[in-house]
């Protein structure tokens, strides 16, 4: 289900409504091996399935729930413009942050700045979960400029 007002927008697992896809991991990506899935919860970009409005969305590029299958790595790269973060759900990881590597548990975040480099990669048995969320430095929305006027 989705619902929206002027000032929030909230999704919940209702009906698990998000579409799923899968993602061939051939960005060309430094280390990047096996493809994986992805599920769009909220996202502007028209290669992440998303049903909802662009529009909604001023600050977020997407919010995903990613699906790792073991060994699968999405290769270290950079992002120079704009934020993200991995949220590990389930599973063990190595996260690679401007050429560091971290181990990974469930409900470790790593955060990586504009420009800062970045990878994943499951170590562990069974699958991957976590959540990728990217965002533009922050914008203002209509309703906060309007009551600024």
């Amino acid at each position: 289900m989705f619902c929206e007002g002027e000032k929030f927008i909230i999704r919940t697992a209702e009906g698990n409504d998000a579409p799923l896809y899968t993602c061939p991991n051939q960005m060309g990506f430094a280390g990047e091996k096996g493809a994986y899935t992805l599920r769009t919860i909220l996202g502007d970009e028209p290669k992440q399935p998303f049903e909802g409005r662009a529009e909604d969305s001023v600050n977020f590029h997407y919010v995903h729930i990613t699906y790792l299958p073991e060994g699968t790595v999405v290769g270290e790269h950079t992002h120079e413009t704009n934020e993200q973060f991995y949220l590990v759900i389930q599973g063990e990881a190595e996260i690679t942050l401007c050429g560091q590597t971290f181990p990974a548990k469930p409900y470790t975040i790593a955060v990586i700045r504009p420009g800062g480099s970045h990878g994943i990669k499951n170590v562990g048995k069974g699958e991957l979960i976590y959540i990728c969320c990217e965002l533009e430095p922050a914008r203002k929305y209509p309703y906060e400029t309007e009551a600024a006027k």
